[in-house]
């Protein structure tokens, strides 16, 4: 029973006990009596009429909000690509909170319906609109220095929601949903107001992105893990990998990280300070076979479960060894550390090629546990070129990290021309796993990054060539990409995952923008990278060949990459490995 109907009630009773049994002692007319009852229902008929549209009221604790039922949101006619995509995931979250789905139209359009109609709805003004309310609300933010600030308030009946860029707009939108809509028993949106009049005036961190959907990706902590001269040849970390251990009691929290670099050995830094100062801890170098090196694609691992002999905790890294300078042997080497990486043991060789001259080695593993704690090594595998035609992605299994299962593809195309490679897993929660990796072969394509799912992490359609990584805004990724999962961002978290090159299909750019799905992979959105990617393009120098994601204990994603010093004067001379922390906030 609504609140309407329940003083509509008591009202009747209030004139029945108090008019009618009055209408016997001392009235002599049923006219009276009828013109006293309406005199009393009248007033509430028409407060009735008018809270259908848009009305100020007291809710049960006592504090003022304005309850809108009857609405539409406007929004400029040349809003961009990007603000009209805000705009359908506010509309979608409105419907989805308080089961209404009001009509988007164009400041022109309302202007033209407004010509029609006699009691307009109240309207929701988003943006740079022609409106009056727009462009009061846009002088006031302009007075401000700050690029950043929005508002959000009301100008008579309708609301308002202004800021100086698409960004500002896009952040007022999700203040205004998370701090004034409420999901509603009853229909209408309610807008709880403290104070008189509603409104709220803020501005957007540099630091925080806002997406399509009206998610955040918030950026901390940034720091240097490892700087090297580019003097020379190949002189620059790249491959960067970061892990935080959660398996080992007392040092959970702590951050390891490594990468490939011009040196001998795969370097191992520690940080205890989550990622604000970092210290060389120890190098990992070939131990088996003193004819060749280990430099090449690392990939570090903390075991969440007991491997054969090895106890939950145990640190992993894989790598690819090699002869220098022809590279004419490669090898997937893995090396165990069970004291939190300060020293290391190589324990297996997984599998065996030639080299990249005679383009049949094998690279680029990825180490991961299945549903079982059974470990699983993903790798590029090009022993089979001359059969299959190129390179194929493969895997395989270990009970004790010492004896390896035969090779299976997760990535094996028909097409002998494609040549599938860099091949990362994400584990979605209880939704699966995602496989990430690029396909090149077709020179038309850029070589674009794909990605498939399977409910199996050793279970893989490994014909098909996948769905490549595409934003709803018509971005792509292209060459050498990572992924991660995270639990934050909604009910199925999300992936995140890149590339080294993004843009429009089929042409890429060197730009290492970020893509984020939050439904398993359906959609993706797109955001700049916090570590901008440029390289040397006369020298090659800081070329990204790969860069890592990984998830902390709380969800927090970090992300390393190596890029050139802010300092321009030392730009070229010298390159970073560097280290971000991402925090992704849904609603």
């Amino acid at each position: 029973m609504t609140k309407f109907t329940i003083l509509m009630l008591a009202s009747f009773d209030i004139i029945y006990n108090n008019k009618i049994m009055n209408f016997y002692e001392r009235e002599s007319t049923m006219k009276n009596f009828i013109i006293r009852l309406l005199s009393t229902v009248l007033p509430f008929i028409f407060v009735a009429s008018s809270l259908f549209a848009c009305s100020r009221k007291n809710d049960e604790f006592g504090k003022n909000k304005l309850s809108v039922s009857n609405f539409r949101i406007i929004r400029p006619d040349n809003a961009s690509d990007k603000l009209r995509e805000g705009i359908a995931a506010f509309r979608t979250v409105i419907s989805d909170y308080t089961g209404l789905r009001p009509n988007v139209v164009t400041d022109y359009d309302s202007d033209m319906i407004l010509k029609d109609e006699d009691t307009p709805p109240c309207e929701i003004i988003v943006g740079q609109t022609t409106r009056s309310a727009s462009a009061k609300a846009l002088e006031s933010l302009e007075a401000s220095k700050d690029k950043n600030e929005y508002s959000l308030g009301y100008d008579g009946k309708d609301i308002v929601i202004q800021g100086e860029t698409d960004y500002a707009v896009m952040y007022a939108m999700r203040e205004f949903l998370i701090n004034y809509v409420i999901p509603a028993n009853e229909s209408g949106i309610f807008l709880i107001n403290e104070n008189e009049p509603f409104s709220k005036t803020g501005s957007i961190s540099s630091k925080i992105s806002v997406l399509g959907n009206l998610y955040t990706v918030e950026t901390g902590i940034e720091s240097v893990i490892q700087s090297v001269s580019t003097a020379g040849v190949n002189r620059w970390p790249t491959y960067g990998r970061v892990i935080e251990l959660k398996h080992n009691e007392n040092a959970n929290g702590t951050l390891l990280a490594t990468s490939q670099w011009s040196g001998n050995t795969f370097p191992i830094y520690c940080s205890k300070d989550e990622g604000k100062s970092w210290k060389l801890l120890s190098e990992v170098h070939e131990m088996l076979d003193t004819s060749v090196i280990s430099n090449w694609q690392p990939e570090i691992y903390e075991l969440p479960n007991a491997v054969g002999d090895m106890p939950e905790g145990t640190l992993l890294l894989a790598g690819c060894s090699h002869n220098k300078p022809d590279v004419t042997s490669t090898k997937i080497c893995l090396w165990k550390s069970s004291d939190l990486g300060k020293t290391w043991e190589e324990i297996s060789v997984l599998d065996v090629g030639f080299g990249s001259k005679e383009k049949n080695g094998v690279y680029e593993p990825f180490l991961i546990c299945d549903e079982d704690g059974t470990l699983v090594c993903f790798y590029s595998d090009e022993t089979e070129v001359h059969d299959v035609g190129g390179q194929r992605l493969v895997f395989k299994t270990s009970k004790d990290g010492i004896n390896w299962s035969e090779k299976k593809y997760c990535v094996a195309p028909t097409q002998k021309y494609l040549r599938p490679g860099m091949v990362s897993v994400a584990k979605m929660g209880d939704n699966g796993y995602m496989i990430v990796y690029e396909l090149l072969g077709d020179k038309t394509e850029g070589g674009p990054v794909c990605f498939k799912t399977s409910d199996s992490l050793t279970e893989w359609d490994y014909a098909s060539v996948g769905t490549r990584l595409t934003s709803t805004g018509g971005d792509a990724s292209g060459y050498t990409p990572y992924c991660a999962w995270t639990p934050d961002g909604g009910e199925y978290g999300t992936v995140i995952a890149a590339g080294r090159r993004a843009g429009p299909t089929p042409s890429y750019n060197d730009q290492s923008k970020l893509f984020l799905s939050f439904d398993l992979g359906k959609t993706w959105h797109v955001m700049d990278n916090p570590l901008e990617y440029d390289y040397n393009q006369s020298s090659n120098a800081n070329y990204a060949y790969s860069f890592g994601f990984s998830v902390g204990s709380d969800g927090t994603l970090y992300h390393i990459n190596n890029v050139f010093p802010k300092n321009q004067a030392q730009k070229y001379k010298s390159a970073d490995l560097q280290f971000v922390k991402i925090k992704i906030t849904g609603f």
